[in-house]
């Protein structure tokens, strides 16, 4: 990985035993005893190829000639080996994944990790002993490098996002008078909460073929769905589907109601163990306490997000006395 690297990717990784070797990301997978959709190769001449295009969706296998990789050592003592290879993968500037190569904890099969996203895959490699060696296979510092590509079916576009909270109906739906566009502030607060006739989010799809007519098989051939979180949530990303709400010219508009995606909820909490993890801000009168949620959709593997790995974000404001158990010290 280099010191460049060691410096800024290290500090987000779980220490282990020999240093960086740490808890396999829950998108590595070393039970999975399928074929992998592709297979990168780190061979003992140096090379690394993959065997197909990577695409979004695809589990990707990778298998290392630990020869690589022998400034650490390779002995054992016991029996037991007193070394260690990991991992290291990342795609744009999503999290950083790790998983054991070789050595101590060494998978019984090559591992794989899952291609969650479109970009660039970074991988690179560590050795580790419990003599505080450490080494790096790393194409010099610069890590490997490997293009993830949008699935085949993804759509052509994403985008007109917008969000409604108003007592106004249009035909029984959002007046579009009153769309906001989603990287616009809103706060589903009390008001919205017991006054709004419509309190949503919603989104269009363009794929060519899909999109412009009316298909009933539109759910079988667009998988779309919402992620979120709490801001400050140490909880990954909760994944939902999201609903077709009408055809917009061309377009599939998709829409959901802000109660679905509601970090804080409509129920008094009674006990401290069911108390949100993460931070509630009380407003200066002490009256009601607010929540910051993120969130971005994806449909067939494409993302929609405000800019290249950001999120859209919401707030969502409840009265305190329902938390009076969490704000109790």
């Amino acid at each position: 990985m280099g010191h460049l690297h060691r410096l800024t990717l290290v500090s987000a990784l779980v220490l282990g035993a020999f240093g960086c070797v740490g808890q396999p990301d829950e998108l590595y997978d070393e039970s999975s005893q399928e074929a992998s959709s592709v297979t990168i190769t780190f061979s003992r001449d140096y090379t690394q190829r993959a065997s197909a295009t990577l695409r979004v969706g695809q589990r990707a296998r990778i298998v290392y000639d630990a020869s690589r990789l022998t400034g650490c050592g390779a002995g054992s003592m016991g029996g037991i080996p007193q070394h260690a290879i990991t991992g290291f993968a990342r795609i744009g500037e999503g999290p950083v994944l790790n998983f054991p190569v070789a050595g101590l904890n060494a998978p019984a099969s090559p591992p794989s990790i899952t291609l969650d996203r479109a970009g660039e895959l970074q991988v690179w490699f560590q050795a580790t002993n419990r003599y505080g060696c450490s080494a790096y296979d790393s194409d010099h510092g610069a890590n490997y490098r490997f293009a993830v590509a949008l699935p085949a079916n993804a759509p052509g576009w994403v985008g007109n996002g917008a969000w409604v909270i108003s007592r106004a109906t249009c035909s029984g739906g959002p007046c579009d008078a009153d769309r906001r566009p989603l990287t616009t502030a809103y706060d589903y607060e009390t008001w919205a909460r017991q006054r709004a006739a419509v309190r949503s989010i919603y989104f269009e799809v363009y794929k060519a073929g899909v999109t412009d007519r009316d298909n009933p098989d539109l759910w079988r051939q667009l998988d779309v769905q919402v992620l979120s979180r709490p801001v400050g949530s140490t909880r990954p990303w909760r994944a939902q589907y999201v609903r077709f709400d009408s055809r917009a010219g061309n377009n599939a508009r998709y829409g959901m109601l802000l109660r679905d995606l509601d970090p804080l909820g409509e129920n008094t909490v009674t006990s401290r163990a069911s108390c949100p993890a993460f931070p509630l801000t009380r407003s200066a009168d002490g009256m009601y306490v607010s929540a910051e949620l993120e969130y971005y959709f994806r449909v067939n593997g494409a993302e929609y997000r405000p800019s290249p790995g950001a999120a859209f974000r919401g707030r969502f404001t409840q009265y305190r006395g329902l938390f009076d158990v969490c704000l109790a010290r």
